[in-house]
C-alpha cells in the first residue's frame, strides 16, 4: 500500500541543508514550482530559493523542476532560477512525468529527492515511483478551489506528519 506520509517535512525548500542531502546521498533534487519555489502563479521565486538553488549546483547536486504547469511557464522560471532540468505538463501524480525527470536527470531514483507542497500531487507521486520526498509548507493562500479542495483533504495527513516530526523537521 502506497502511503501519503513524506519521508521528511520542511517549513521552506531553502531549509533543507547540504549536511541533510548528503545524509541520504542525494544527487539530483527534483522541485515543484507553485508553493514550493514561489507564490502561485508568479514568476518571482521566494527570497532564500535562487541562493539555495545555485548552493546546490555548486556542490554538484542537480537541480529540476517537476510540474503539472504548462511548457512556457515552467520553462520561464527555470531560466529564472538557471534550471536546466524541468517536465512540465507532468500529469502529478502519474508516474509518468517522474520517469521523464529520472530519464533527463541521469540519475537513479534511489538518489533523488523530491520537493513539494501537495501530498496528492507531489508526495504520491513521488511514493509511486518509489522517490524520497519532502513536504514543504504551502505559503500562498491564494490557490484555485481545486487546490482548496484538495487542502482540505490533506489537514488528518498534516496532522500526523507534523505530529510524527522532530521538531518539525524531520521525519526519521
Amino acid at each position: 500500500m502506497i502511503s501519503l506520509i513524506p519521508d521528511f517535512y520542511f517549513e521552506n525548500a531553502a531549509d533543507i541543508n547540504l549536511k541533510f542531502l548528503q545524509k541520504y546521498c542525494i544527487r539530483a533534487v527534483l522541485l515543484d514550482i507553485d508553493n514550493t519555489l514561489s507564490r502561485h502563479g508568479e514568476n518571482i521565486p521566494y527570497d532564500s530559493v535562487i541562493e539555495w538553488i545555485s548552493l546546490l549546483e555548486k556542490s554538484g547536486i542537480k537541480v529540476g523542476i517537476i510540474s503539472n504547469n504548462k511548457e512556457e511557464r515552467v520553462c520561464k522560471f527555470a531560466k529564472i532560477l538557471h534550471i536546466k532540468y524541468y517536465v512540465s505538463n507532468a500529469s502529478k501524480p502519474y508516474r509518468s512525468g517522474f520517469y521523464k525527470a529520472l530519464d533527463i536527470l541521469k540519475v537513479d531514483k534511489e538518489y533523488v529527492l523530491l520537493v513539494g507542497d501537495q501530498i496528492f500531487t507531489d508526495i504520491l507521486g513521488a511514493k509511486l515511483v518509489g522517490i524520497k520526498s519532502v513536504l514543504v509548507e504551502a505559503k500562498d493562500k491564494n490557490e484555485p478551489i481545486s487546490i482548496k479542495i484538495k487542502r482540505g483533504f490533506e489537514i488528518p495527513i498534516k496532522i500526523l506528519i507534523k505530529a510524527k516530526c522532530k521538531n518539525r523537521r524531520i521525519i526519521e
